[in-house]
């Protein structure tokens, strides 16, 4: 399958999608803008804005005020209809400013691909809430922006992916632009097609180099997907979007969605792909190296959770279907050479999301410092 080939032409049909949306809302904004430059048209407000109107009526100018940053013409920014619930309005590429202040408030903070996002826009404020299960019991949380706090270990992990991992590199700055971190740990991490580029962290506690890394990859990769399986019916025979896994696999607890689950799986393979590349290249050492093994040894349990139960004939295409083996294939090779993992540590303690202090409850460091002096976790 060729994915490189596949995600350009899904990204040039996104753009051209976004470019006629602009032009049936407020066509002389595309006037304003450079027709040609595509990143304008991947901006995650563009998708979140067009996504918000399905639910409500947006004005036209809130558009307008998302765009007015990419103007080629500078002119007065204008927020009327930006603020966000801490009085903050979010305009890309220009900055943040606060209600009844005209001066700037904050800078945009980018490092090279990437930007950290200080404050959401209100078109994503829907997208935080809490769920379990699989159902939303809160559909409201209470989240607070920690940027400041964070932002510099972020680079530094996406400092390391560059330098050990540059073929995921390619693929996390191809559909991954904006990063928001937050206090909220009851909000999971996630990533949204409506939101297209961005990525939603909650940050526990400092030492979370290791979680970054983990969580650039795994959701990373949901955007990455997005991309990839943009085009269903090339993958799938059968609507997984709203098709519940345990309709075809006959497990009651599995509420996911089959493209959920597919998702998934996809996220897990490139954690075990990428992990693998770090562990072999000798990247990390003492608290880190621990932490790595175990998140590597927490994608036992998140492999083969039900996808396997499935009819192939029945849900994938062909294209679909060598996908997927591709997939479950490569899992199974790598989990397979750290099998010894799974009889050294101990994760019974692990709920939802694996936490490195949670860990370290059942799995000491000092246990752990003396197997490695011995050079067992030489795989």
């Amino acid at each position: 399958m060729e994915i490189k080939k596949t995600i350009h032409e899904n990204q040039e049909e996104i753009v051209n999608t976004i470019k006629l949306l602009i032009y049936g809302e407020f066509p002389n904004l595309l006037k304003r803008i450079d027709f040609d430059d595509d990143a304008i048209y991947l901006d995650s407000l563009l998708f979140a804005y067009f996504n918000s109107k399905k639910d409500k009526p947006l004005p036209k100018e809130l558009l307008e005020e998302i765009l007015q940053g990419y103007f080629l013409e500078k002119t007065t920014i204008k927020t009327n209809y930006s603020y966000n619930k801490n009085n903050i309005a979010y305009i890309p590429k220009i900055g943040y400013f606060k209600k009844d202040q005209h001066s700037l408030y904050e800078p945009i903070l980018e490092k090279d691909d990437f930007e950290i996002v200080k404050e959401v826009h209100p078109t994503h404020e829907k997208y935080f809430v809490v769920v379990e299960k699989g159902h939303i019991v809160n559909q409201n949380p209470t989240h607070h922006s920690v940027w400041n706090a964070h932002y510099e270990e972020v680079f530094v992990a996406i400092d390391i992916i560059r330098e050990y991992l540059p073929k995921f590199y390619k693929e996390l700055t191809f559909a991954n632009k904006k990063i928001y971190l937050h206090d909220n740990s009851n909000i999971l991490n996630f990533t949204s097609v409506e939101t297209l580029g961005m990525l939603y962290f909650y940050v526990i506690g400092a030492n979370n180099l290791i979680y970054f890394i983990e969580e650039l990859i795994h959701q990373g990769s949901h955007n990455y997907l997005y991309y990839i399986v943009h085009k269903r019916k090339d993958f799938f025979k059968i609507d997984v979007d709203t098709i519940v896994m345990r309709e075809y696999t006959e497990q009651v607890w599995d509420y996911r969605t089959i493209y959920g689950a597919f998702h998934g799986l996809f996220t897990v393979t490139q954690r075990l792909r990428n992990f693998d590349k770090l562990l072999s290249q000798n990247v990390f050492s003492g608290r880190n190296k621990h932490e790595l093994l175990g998140r590597l040894t927490d994608q036992f349990s998140r492999f083969r959770t039900g996808l396997e139960l499935l009819d192939q004939d029945t849900v994938f295409t062909k294209q679909g279907a060598a996908f997927y083996k591709l997939l479950d294939d490569t899992c199974e090779a790598i989990l397979k050479k750290y099998n010894s993992l799974n009889y050294v540590f101990d994760l019974s303690n692990r709920e939802v999301d694996f936490r490195y202090d949670d860990f370290c409850k059942l799995n000491s460091f000092d246990d752990f410092l003396k197997k490695e002096q011995k050079g067992f976790f030489k795989f």
